[in-house]
């Protein structure tokens, strides 16, 4: 059941080709592609490697933060400051005080559209879009409101939110100006059509990273339903969830929950920090300073209160397109596209590559239908220490984008 793929650094990536990244002739990544987060916020590998690469699973681990981090295949670290790390990261969206709200979606989206138009300060509102689910949320709540904003896209988004992309084309909110990029033949959508518009200090930027962190973690799509609603125990290794008992239990609203709610606490309270600096890596945007040029829709204090509210409805989802429900209910409301709310998918769609036809697939991965291309996708997002998937063997599934 241990992770056993070493972290795939796009940086340090032998195939250019993969990436269309810029090299110089001594093999180092030109700018503006050489983007780098701050250790003082997170690890950049996931440890230090040594000789005995399997140490970790024996019990002999160098450190918990290193096993935690081959586990689940990124870095993790407690909001609370539960797990002990190799170093006192500095935590960027600290819990908040008082976990409880009576506000509803609707209301925290609204709250969120505020919050990133008073932080602006003047600069102008950049949304980046996906055509997923949570970027999409982000696009409806400011969609609603007068406040002036660019939404950046490509042609990926027309496969994955049709709705989205005709609005966007036909100019029918008069305080959006859609800007385009076309086909882009990159690992992360947009990489290279956003440098410019990074490099200007009179831009802010909008993504919809940490809807994951509060609507919970696709990880679970690869288990049967009966397994998703067991207790966690039934699967996660016991050492893994003695390190993390404190740290969960920040957050849950009880001490035996399904696989599912437990996987919940684990996206919203250890892998959260994780979601919000990785955007630095892919288009030198970040939450901190010194750049402070990104703001994450769901990441607000009054988001984070909903979730741990509403957790029990959160996770009460069975089948996999109800996951989300609420915020893809949410969506319905502002454009009455039914068919997308009932059978849209979490798909991770920064990644292009992943899901793009021509690289993995013969046709794109729209997550707008459960097939076994979809499932593929998941089970390579999220790693191999998840159940096998049929017809996808190792090597074909490190091979994938």
């Amino acid at each position: 059941m241990g992770y056993t793929e070493w972290d795939e650094n796009i940086l340090e990536s032998m195939h250019p080709d993969r990436n269309n990244h810029s090299w110089s002739e001594d093999g180092s990544l030109e700018p503006p592609y050489d983007y780098k987060w701050s250790t003082e916020y997170m690890p950049r590998k996931l440890r230090n490697i040594n000789n005995d690469k399997w140490k970790s699973y024996r019990g002999k681990f160098n450190h918990k933060e290193e096993a935690l981090n081959l586990y689940f295949g990124n870095r993790c670290i407690c909001r609370r400051g539960k797990i002990q790390t190799k170093q006192k990261y500095k935590i960027i969206s600290p819990l908040p005080t008082n976990l409880h709200t009576d506000m509803s979606l609707d209301n925290v989206c609204e709250d969120s559209v505020n919050l990133i138009n008073d932080n602006s300060k003047g600069r102008k509102i950049n949304l980046l879009w996906s055509g997923g689910i949570d970027s999409t949320v982000a696009l409806y709540a400011f969609a609603r409101t007068d406040i002036p904003i660019n939404v950046h896209y490509d042609v990926s988004a027309k496969q994955e939110c049709p709705t989205g992309w005709d609005a966007l084309e036909s100019g029918r909110y008069s305080n959006i100006t859609a800007i385009n990029h076309g086909y882009v033949n990159e690992r992360f959508a947009l990489r290279t059509p956003l440098v410019p518009y990074a490099k200007d200090t009179g831009n802010i930027f909008v993504t919809g990273e940490i809807g994951d962190n509060i609507m919970g973690s696709a990880r679970v799509f690869l288990y049967p339903k009966e397994v998703r609603n067991d207790h966690f125990n039934k699967v996660v290794p016991e050492w893994v969830t003695k390190i993390l008992h404190q740290s969960l239990m920040c957050v849950l609203n009880k001490k035996d929950v399904s696989l599912k709610q437990w996987t919940w606490a684990w996206a919203f309270m250890v892998k959260y920090q994780y979601c919000q600096v990785r955007c630095h890596e892919q288009y030198n945007i970040a939450p901190y300073p010194p750049l402070s040029n990104a703001f994450h829709f769901f990441d607000t204090p009054n988001f984070q209160r909903w979730a741990v509210t509403n957790q029990d409805e959160i996770n009460s989802w069975q089948e996999i397109p109800e996951y989300k429900m609420t915020l893809k209910q949410f969506i319905y409301e502002q454009n009455g596209d039914k068919e997308w709310r009932d059978n849209k998918l979490k798909t991770p769609s920064s990644n292009r590559r992943r899901v793009q036809g021509g690289f993995n697939f013969e046709d794109q991965v729209t997550g707008l239908e459960l097939n076994k291309q979809y499932i593929k996708v998941i089970k390579r997002t999220f790693g191999s220490n998840t159940p096998d998937v049929e017809g996808l063997s190792e090597k074909e599934r490190r091979a994938m984008y």
